[in-house]
């Protein structure tokens, strides 16, 4: 199997053209492509990014599956604002009524009864899958034996999603990369591992913990990973474009493709789009800046939304005015009189790309989740 195209920076064009899916289940849910052609898109649990108000826009937008950004076991029964908001899943409601999306909660730990535990109150409160993360890089987290951590001791990570699975009613998933180095990597067994304690799905990063973000995800380890499974393998890592998802599934055979950070600058990806008319990103603006306003009040709200903004409208320049407008107004009132003022001079176009490049990429790499 050819594994040309699993650089940071491969091409877009041109785009292989993948058999017609029919999609798969994790549980009761039935994930289906957009239409035949694409795969099954889904969007990763990012830390700071896949808040409810996000998670609905790229819900609207078509992606299958939205990811929530990972909370500590620890932290789960705490009340505070920060925790609150992490558990907020107030567009849960919205995918048990309309079935447009399902809610993937995420949770992380270094004890697994904590973990079963958790999981057990993300369910209590809407999620309707409960996501374990094996994925995240970070040292200050894989060093109190959380997350990554679990790489190295693979009894560990059985049984803690075995004592998940026989916490809650929802389906357990679980994220993960292919190793914590070079020289262990081991995605065959942690896949084998997982789907044996009971696991319904698993995303696979195709890096290790040691690359963080940097380098090239190497899908060969997600081909790897979709032949030793007996449960949907969903392929992770360098896919910023529409024809990076459709090379994913051609060349690795995964069910399914999780959209990090190029969804932070175009989550019409998930429509099967590498971008959008002007008009239609300042619709979308609009849009994301009411919902968090809600989430967050209306001051932290804009100065939240500002990192998705620049991206929307980087076309314009930096010292373009218009784009200083919309990144340097504080008042949310303002900012969508301007937005709706500029939005009636615009006419309908075309679609204009929104494709991050590898470095664009890479400048977005985070403290994320895996």
């Amino acid at each position: 199997m050819s594994t040309e195209i699993s650089g940071q920076d491969r091409a877009p064009d041109p785009a292989p053209e993948p058999p017609p899916s029919s999609g798969f289940d994790i549980g009761p849910y039935r994930l289906e492509p957009l239409r035949p052609s694409l795969p099954v898109l889904a969007l990763a649990p990012m830390a700071g990014v896949a808040n409810w108000a996000f998670r609905l826009v790229c819900a609207r937008l078509e992606t299958r599956l939205v990811g929530v950004e990972f909370v500590n076991a620890k932290v789960v029964g705490h009340r505070s604002h920060r925790i609150d908001r992490l558990l907020d899943y107030s567009d849960a409601e919205v995918y048990a009524e309309t079935g447009m999306s399902v809610l993937a909660a995420q949770i992380y730990g270094n004890e697994p009864e904590l973990i079963a535990l958790g999981a057990r109150a993300l369910q209590e409160r809407g999620a309707q899958i409960v996501d374990i993360n094996f994925g995240c890089s970070v040292p200050l987290v894989t060093r109190k034996g959380s997350c990554a951590a679990y790489l190295k001791d693979l009894d560990r990570l059985y049984e803690a999603v075995r004592a998940t699975v026989e916490a809650v009613d929802v389906p357990v998933t679980v994220k993960t990369r292919i190793g914590w180095d070079d020289d262990t990597i081991n995605i065959v067994e942690v896949v084998q591992r997982a789907q044996d304690a009971g696991a319904r799905a698993i995303a696979v990063h195709a890096r290790t913990v040691v690359q963080r973000y940097s380098g090239q995800a190497r899908w060969e380890w997600i081909a790897r990973a979709r032949e030793a499974a007996r449960i949907p393998v969903l392929g992770n890592g360098d896919v910023r474009t529409c024809e990076h998802a459709l090379a994913m599934v051609e060349q690795t055979g995964c069910d399914g493709v999780m959209i990090g950070r190029a969804a932070i600058a175009n989550p019409w990806i998930f429509s099967g789009r590498n971008g959008a008319p002007l008009a239609e990103r300042v619709d979308l603006a609009i849009e994301l800046l009411q919902l968090m306003a809600r989430f967050r009040g209306e001051r932290v709200g804009v100065l939240e939304t500002r990192k998705h903004l620049a991206l929307y409208f980087r076309c314009l320049g930096k010292q373009s005015p218009v784009r200083l407008r919309i990144l340097t107004t504080d008042s949310l009132e303002e900012l969508l009189d301007f937005l709706r003022g500029w939005r009636a001079d615009l006419p309908d176009d075309v679609d204009e790309d929104l494709s991050l490049t590898g470095a664009e990429a890479a400048s977005l790499a985070w403290s994320g989740t895996g």
